[in-house]
């Protein structure tokens, strides 16, 4: 797994495309089967090795060449014993440390890795030449068309809500059960969960502090993250933390959630959470009045994830948590408490 070249990262998780096409004959000759029932897509689960999700359900046994099409799907598989035998590159760094870990423990031949941005640039035919068995789609967002392409190919886990990524639990139950792996992933969801609630018990001083999420990607725009259901304001929520109010406004549409430098003042929570792709920006930002006189900036209330913490606050799982909790919320304490 060669280190290549991070991508400027945005508030999707989607990866960007490499890999050269094959044959489209190939492509079209290796079918599976993803069809089925869309009931009980909330829960998606129907038995052993069969799942519901949002375009109908999967059944397989004894899944073992998956190909993840997110960094989440990948965790997920790892998570549940198999390693991926091609998987989504993260923009950070080609695969992250918890994830280098697990497959350097589960030993075999280290995954492919492949990009793609939107779904026009999914790598169909190499996806087709990989053989898989399954293909995981259930942290990232693929429409009816593109899942029933990617079913040609093998049968496809989609998220179970149309629109909506999984949240990690979820991906996890979900992944496990498909994969016929349901004690694995209890295991991994056991553990993760209890990363989360040590780390909550050790910083009380975040219990109740209002937070915003702000995503410093160009000099003159900031994006803030307004959607409650998103993974990385769930994991904030379950230190304690509460979104600022202010978010539901840019979700209603009443307060715009790409802001411009002369718009920055409404970004007054307790702990504002800001990543700067290019370390260039932040000395930008310092010298840009409406952000260097913000209360959490003046005050110490802000917290700048480094590249592999953003990474792992973006896509969320089970395998990221044990890791990633403690060390974020150290720093998040600091920000609560201030200078």
């Amino acid at each position: 797994m060669a280190t290549r070249p991070s991508s400027v990262l945005t508030f999707s998780d989607r990866p960007m495309r490499r890999f050269a096409p094959v044959s489209l004959a190939l492509a079209l000759a290796l079918t599976g089967c993803g069809g089925g029932s869309a009931e009980d897509a909330e829960s998606g689960k129907t038995g052993a090795g069969s799942v519901d999700d949002a375009f109908g359900s999967v059944h397989i046994a004894g899944a073992e060449r998956v190909v993840a099409l997110s960094v989440s799907d990948a965790d997920a598989a790892l998570a549940a014993g198999v390693v991926p035998v091609a998987m989504t590159e993260a923009p950070v760094e080609p695969v992250m440390p918890w994830a280098q870990e697990t497959i350097a423990e589960r030993g075999g031949d280290d995954p492919e890795l492949f990009k793609w941005s939107t779904e026009d640039t999914i790598p169909f035919e190499d996806i087709a030449a990989w053989e898989p068995d399954l293909i995981l789609a259930t942290g990232t967002i693929i429409g009816e068309d593109t899942h029933e392409q990617l079913s040609e190919i093998a049968p496809t886990l989609a998220t179970a809500e149309e629109g909506h990524p999984d949240s990690w639990r979820s991906q996890a139950e979900r992944v496990s059960t498909v994969l016929d792996a349901e004690d694995v992933g209890v295991e991994a969801i056991e553990t993760a969960q209890t990363a989360i609630d040590d780390a909550a018990k050790e910083h009380p001083d975040l219990d109740g502090r209002s937070f915003l999420v702000a995503l410093f990607h160009s000099p003159d725009q900031v994006g803030v993250l307004s959607d409650r259901n998103a993974a990385t304001v769930q994991f904030f929520s379950e230190l304690g933390l509460e979104l600022d109010p202010v978010a539901d406004d840019m979700t209603a549409g009443k307060v715009p959630d790409s802001l411009s430098l002369e718009k920055l003042d409404v970004l007054q929570s307790d702990i504002l959470v800001g990543y700067f792709p290019d370390p260039k920006l932040r000395k930008k930002y310092d010298g840009v009045p409406t952000f260097s006189s913000l209360p959490t900036v003046e005050g110490g209330h802000f917290y700048q994830p480094t590249d592999e913490e953003w990474r792992g606050l973006r896509s969320v799982s089970a395998l990221a948590l044990p890791e990633i909790v403690g060390p974020i919320a150290e720093k998040l304490d600091k920000a609560a408490v201030g200078s």
